[in-house]
């Protein structure tokens, strides 16, 4: 189980909806990065699980309805098939020539410095 968390600047009152650091759920594990040139913090892939023997990219199939910010659930079509994991480098989901820095809880923030703030509770339980 993944969670997200509120993550809240109080001097320049950036906001971030993010794990905090590396995370997985069943079918996929994140990991917060910070990108320097678009001075924001976001989670992306590091592995995702996958059918072998589908013909569809990545074995993987998303929803219409996929927002990035929340890391998907692979679903699941009834094909049998083993499953792998499909391992990926740490990007910007913006541009792939963007210098990004793996960031962990507690980080600075993006954009002035100074140390985040973490919620209390998660924003929300992922899988």
């Amino acid at each position: 189980m993944g969670k997200t968390y509120l993550f809240e600047c109080s001097h320049c009152l950036y906001r971030a909806k993010v794990s905090g650091g590396a995370d997985g759920g069943v079918h996929c594990e994140i990991q917060t990065v910070c990108c320097r040139e678009c001075r924001e913090l976001m989670d992306v892939f590091t592995r995702v699980h996958r059918r072998v023997d589908t013909g569809e990219k990545d074995g993987v199939k998303f929803p219409g309805f996929f927002r990035p910010e929340i890391p998907p659930s692979v679903l699941r079509d009834g094909k049998a098939g083993k499953l792998v994991w499909k391992k990926f480098a740490l990007s910007c989901p913006v541009s792939a020539k963007h210098f990004v820095e793996a960031w962990n809880n507690p980080g600075r923030c993006p954009r002035c410095g100074a140390f985040m703030e973490q919620t209390g509770f998660p924003f929300r339980v992922w899988d």
